[in-house]
């Protein structure tokens, strides 16, 4: 179906745009044949000209389907400009035959001079027939190739979401068994020397879990919701590293409601604990900075790290995939900056400083 019909608005415009048309042709057609005598040429011109000018604009719509057989991507050029040749001369040669036999008929409502007007102004309208007929198939090439291009664009973007939902759940899929397996470990001896803390850890390990389930779901999270999030990972590490590990939390609070992507900065401090404080034998820290500067969101983590100490096994995952998930949610408009020195490693993402509102769906960024 034309994508005219599919809207009443739309096809009610074109059918008024037509209309005025056809009135500037009959007018038209009035300055053509002023030398000729043609009784009430007013009323003669617009009977002839406005039914049988409207009828032309469904014999052009009829080119859509010509034009939707024959894509531009796809067809030869010789083959669309001979298919196309054809299809203007017998669709202006047909509308030419019915105006013949219209102003023929015209005699049937008091309009004698019908098929005289038609006739001394037949070469102004096969000349009109054919530059309109070439115009719509040229709107109709416009549109498929907006379609096209749309239709490309949507696959690509469809693309990257799923590809982005995979990555993510391969994180997820990867570190929650080396946090679980951290964790009943630690239970386990907890159970043997501090039995009445194991309560406390395990609605902490059900809160962290609970987020990471729900909430990476969500489009977007707020700053809380991500240190919330973090506290209950952290305070489980605690409990496992004792004085070994001391975190510091440095969190402006005009940034507590600002929206940022779920799980932001659990792989960041994972990472902190994972080849910063376990591969070291000696006390270590973690320093979490969250503030504003120049309407950007600045989140640095800072921890120790032993540039002798053993390295853990790695997947790669963490960080790598922190970056594509920050392209793929903000685009260009998001960084992420690394720094290792003998005794410190450093992170740095740099956020849109986004307005604190309610999200609608699909407002993913791609870059």
């Amino acid at each position: 179906m034309h994508p005219l019909f599919s809207s009443n608005r739309s096809f009610l415009a074109v059918l008024f745009f037509w209309l005025v048309i056809s009135v500037f042709v009959a007018m038209l057609l009035v300055l053509i044949v002023q030398e000729v005598e043609v009784t009430n040429l007013y009323a003669q011109s617009f009977t002839l000209v406005v039914p049988w000018y409207l009828l032309f604009l469904f014999v052009c719509f009829s080119n859509f389907y010509i034009c939707q057989l024959l894509p531009l991507n796809s067809s030869s050029v010789l083959v669309i400009i001979a298919v196309q040749w054809m299809a203007t001369a017998s669709s202006v040669g047909l509308w030419l035959l019915v105006g013949y036999l219209w102003s023929g008929e015209m005699v049937h409502f008091g309009f004698s001079d019908g098929r005289k007007l038609f006739l001394h102004a037949f070469n102004a309208n096969w000349l009109l027939g054919a530059i309109l007929y070439l115009i719509w198939i040229l709107v109709h090439y416009v549109y498929f190739s907006a379609v096209s291009k749309e239709r490309e664009n949507s696959q690509v973007l469809q693309q990257k979401l799923l590809i982005n939902d995979i990555e993510f759940k391969s994180v997820k899929a990867a570190l929650h068994p080396h946090f679980m397996y951290n964790s009943l470990n630690m239970l386990a001896n907890l159970s043997l020397v501090a039995p009445e803390k194991i309560h406390t850890i395990c609605v902490q390990m059900a809160d962290f879990l609970r987020y990471s389930v729900n909430y990476s779901k969500k489009e977007r999270v707020t700053i809380t919701d991500e240190i919330n999030h973090i506290k209950n990972y952290l305070a489980i590490e605690q409990e496992r590293f004792a004085e070994h590990l001391t975190v510091k939390f440095s969190v402006d609070k005009q940034v507590n409601e600002r929206p940022v992507m779920p799980l932001l900065l659990f792989p960041l401090v994972e990472n902190s604990i994972k080849h910063g404080i376990d591969s070291s034998t000696d006390p270590g820290f973690i320093n979490i900075d969250i503030h504003t500067k120049d309407q950007r969101l600045i989140i640095h983590i800072e921890n120790s790290f032993d540039k002798t100490g053993k390295r853990a096994a790695s997947t790669g995952l963490g960080l790598v995939m922190l970056h594509k998930r920050l392209k793929a949610y903000y685009g260009s408009d998001a960084t992420l900056r690394s720094d290792a020195s003998d005794t410190c490693f450093k992170v740095q993402i740099d956020l849109p400083f986004s307005p604190a509102e309610p999200f609608t769906t699909s407002q993913l960024v791609t870059n």
